[in-house]
């Protein structure tokens, strides 16, 4: 007889059928993508060279007339072409592939937006582990950081934020991948103060009205692939004072996408992501082939939904998650055994990984068990991972109850 946590030779060496990656980053890649990038790694374009190790400049130096001169050039003009096109980003918006991930956005958007001087500073809507990052970060480069207001398990309505007049901008975490509350619709918007997102984890899984914000920033590692961070930027925002102390690669004005002026062809201020930027393209194009961001959308709710009201939500109290289903994240679901039974949820971490359902494991900070689903993700894998999680709980919760009495 098994004690509690431990688990057989055969259930250990067993090999899985398949291997799913529930990481929450660097996330999964569509199998699709990974095997075209296989195929096209050595040879960008016809050029027999890879994205990876391929120039992206030419022979014109720092003055460009406007038009991709060589395969990366055209490359990057393509992706932010079809970055545009799934989005419907509006024409005074400019696209950025910059470096840092969303960790260099937290300061990027203060020394950007806010000058050396703001008597104002920002605001901040707190729902989570990564708001009171990006709360900290901005508290380096102002005098003044207001919490609009404080969430825990719902998102109250906009027009119940204390907004104050004057304020810099107001910046929102579209999910939060730790404790799993998510805008899953854009936010009622109609203040003049521009609205900032980090839209990290959000980007690419649901159609947006980009019109609604100031500016949109995307690490990748998520949705879009590790290396890149995607910002898109209202233009009349570059009119604003940059902090004396911004660094170069933190600058938007001396950062670009695709296009001429102040962009990767210039190579302002240092190489771009070159190869993330070429694997972000072939996932636009594998989301342009599913139908774009309605069908993505779709996909993401569907599996989503079944994951919390079929398994979690039926379980009879054995997982529990406590977030308001209405802003349930699709992208990352944290659930706890019996609300945070830890030896238990330490053994179906382990057994999970036996079964090929890896980096289920909740983040440090909170503990607990995490099904992360980012786009990438295959249905067949939420599909394996409900069955676990139904067999898990008819194997251990009667036991669980009676140890819990």
């Amino acid at each position: 007889m098994l004690l509690r946590g431990e688990r057989s030779a055969a259930t250990r060496t067993t090999k899985p059928k398949h291997n799913f990656n529930f990481s929450p980053g660097p996330g999964v890649l569509p199998s699709s993508v990974m095997q075209r990038a296989q195929a096209e790694f050595c040879n960008l374009r016809g050029t027999g060279m890879g994205a990876i190790e391929t120039t992206n400049l030419d022979a014109t130096g720092a003055s460009h007339p406007g038009e991709a001169r060589g395969p990366v050039q055209a490359m990057m003009l393509d992706a932010e072409s079809k970055l545009r096109g799934v989005l419907a980003i509006p024409d005074n918006y400019r696209v950025l592939f910059m470096h840092g991930g969303a960790v260099g956005q937290f300061s990027a958007v203060p020394l950007n937006l806010l000058g050396a001087e703001h008597d104002v500073g920002c605001d901040i809507i707190n729902i989570g582990f990564w708001s009171q990052r990006t709360k900290a970060e901005a508290e380096k480069y102002c005098d003044s950081v207001h919490v609009v207001a404080d969430c825990t398990d719902t998102i109250p309505h906009t027009s119940t934020w204390n907004v104050r007049p004057g304020t810099g901008y107001v910046h929102i975490t579209l999910n939060e991948t730790v404790e799993g509350l998510e805008f899953l619709e854009d936010p009622d918007w109609n203040h003049d103060v521009p609205l900032v997102a980090d839209a990290t984890s959000t980007l690419l899984s649901r159609p947006m009205e980009i019109s609604k914000y100031g500016v949109i920033y995307a690490s990748g590692g998520k949705n879009i692939p590790a290396g890149v961070t995607v910002v898109i930027l209202r233009e009349d925002l570059l009119a604003r004072e940059v902090h004396p102390h911004c660094p170069q690669t933190l600058q938007y004005s001396k950062n670009g996408g695709g296009q001429p002026v102040s962009s990767v062809f210039e190579s302002m201020p240092n190489t771009p992501p070159v190869f993330s930027a070429w694997m972000l393209e072939l996932i636009l194009d594998d989301i342009i082939a599913q139908g774009g961001l309605t069908a993505v959308e779709m996909r993401m709710k569907n599996r989503a939904e079944r994951l919390y009201s079929e398994v979690i939500d039926g379980s009879d109290g054995f997982y529990t998650n406590h977030i308001d289903p209405k802003y349930r994240s699709r992208m990352n679901a944290p659930f706890r055994i019996y609300d945070g039974d830890r030896d238990l949820e330490r053994q179906f971490v382990d057994e999970a990984s036996d079964h090929g359902l890896h980096y289920l494991f909740g983040h440090p900070v909170r503990g607990g068990i995490r099904a992360t689903m980012y786009i990438g993700l295959p249905d067949e894998a939420i599909d394996a991972l409900s069955e676990f999680m139904m067999d898990f709980q008819a194997r251990h919760h009667n036991k669980s109850r009676i140890l819990a009495a």
